[in-house]
């Protein structure tokens, strides 16, 4: 679920990018002299339609400013257009200063780190990386982007610990880095500087992240947290609320620990929630069932104890597994919510 909300950021900053205007100013030759310098560092013929240096906004990728004629963002991807850069990022991307948005899709070949000049580009808003080579740490330099809102680096080799620099970051609310080779534990300063009235946005699925869930997060208003397939611990019971705005929590597979009997849900909002192949406890209200909204859940493959029962006010019937510590099948008995196991 996690890699599917992130194409769909990435769509949505696409689309973004495509819709802004084409430049009807002439080139700026600044801008002009960094994308040479950008096309230079690829293979020859990479970008076969950059000819026109009269006119590099109308050049594949590009898309200016219609009264400046300065480069504003970035969009490459191999999907539809067969486009092979192969090589690292060039460092020349930190001289587009007026920058807003970068994309990188769906490019195998495209490989190494983000080069450092990127910390150059105070206007930049938009990190879209999806489905590359690109590698190494989270950088720490991307606390330096005080623009910087949506972050998304998915599906890629990124390795190390997150930064907890980036929790500096005042307007920072979308954080996409699943599908990595993430390790350490998630900074406790991550949206902390985040007006509280914002929603955040958090997916940290499938690396290989371990410790406790931070605390912080309970004052953080979460429209959707996935932090599945990882080596977290703990409680994460604070993520819950009857009142909190979050419509996605995906929890499923990790060693989280904690007694869910006084949970309460967030029903006026949730849509789906994956709670799976834990060593959560306790039992499951039935203040659930009034989650209306919910068409996706999954608590199996836990520690709850619950006689079995089929009588019709029920919620859920608990099919035990050895000791009620292991398989534990979750069978929902309301028609607008189905098991996904």
């Amino acid at each position: 679920m996690g890699t599917k909300m992130c194409r769909v950021l990435g769509l949505a900053i696409a689309v973004l990018f495509l819709a802004t205007p084409l430049a009807s100013a002439a080139c700026n030759k600044d801008d002009l002299k960094a994308l040479l310098s950008f096309n230079s560092s690829f293979p020859p013929h990479t970008l076969h339609n950059w000819i026109n240096a009269e006119d590099c906004c109308s050049w594949a990728g590009i898309h200016c400013d219609d009264g400046t004629g300065r480069v504003t963002s970035l969009f490459f991807s191999n999907n539809p257009d067969p486009i092979d850069l192969a090589g690292p990022m060039p460092p020349s991307v930190g001289d587009l200063s007026e920058l807003v948005g970068i994309s990188f899709e769906n490019l195998p070949n495209l490989v190494g780190p983000l080069p450092r000049q990127l910390s150059k580009l105070k206007k930049l808003k938009y990190i879209s990386i999806y489905s590359t080579n690109l590698s190494g740490p989270i950088p720490s330099f991307l606390s330096q982007l005080p623009a910087l809102e949506h972050l998304l680096m998915t599906s890629s080799r990124f390795s190390g610990s997150i930064p907890p620099s980036l929790g500096s970051l005042a307007k920072l609310r979308y954080v996409y880095l699943s599908g990595n080779g993430l390790t350490g534990s998630i900074p406790p300063s991550l949206f902390s500087r985040l007006d509280r009235s914002v929603l955040a946005i958090l997916s940290l699925g499938q690396n290989k992240l371990a410790g406790a869930v931070p605390r912080s997060f309970a004052s953080v208003a979460f429209g959707s947290i996935v932090l599945s397939e990882n080596r977290l611990t703990g409680d994460a019971s604070f993520l819950f609320g009857k009142s909190k705005p979050v419509s996605i929590i995906y929890l499923g597979q990790n060693k989280l620990s904690f007694d869910l009997t006084d949970v309460e849900y967030p029903v006026e909002n949730l849509l789906s929630l994956d709670i799976s192949h834990n060593e959560i406890h306790g039992s499951i209200s039935e203040q659930i069932k009034e989650a209306t909204k919910l068409s996706n859940l999954d608590m199996s493959y836990n520690k709850f104890c619950t006689e079995e029962s089929r009588a019709e006010d029920r919620l859920v019937i608990l099919h035990r597994g050895a000791s009620c510590t292991t398989n534990v099948c979750v069978e929902l008995l309301f028609p607008h919510a189905r098991n996904r196991t």
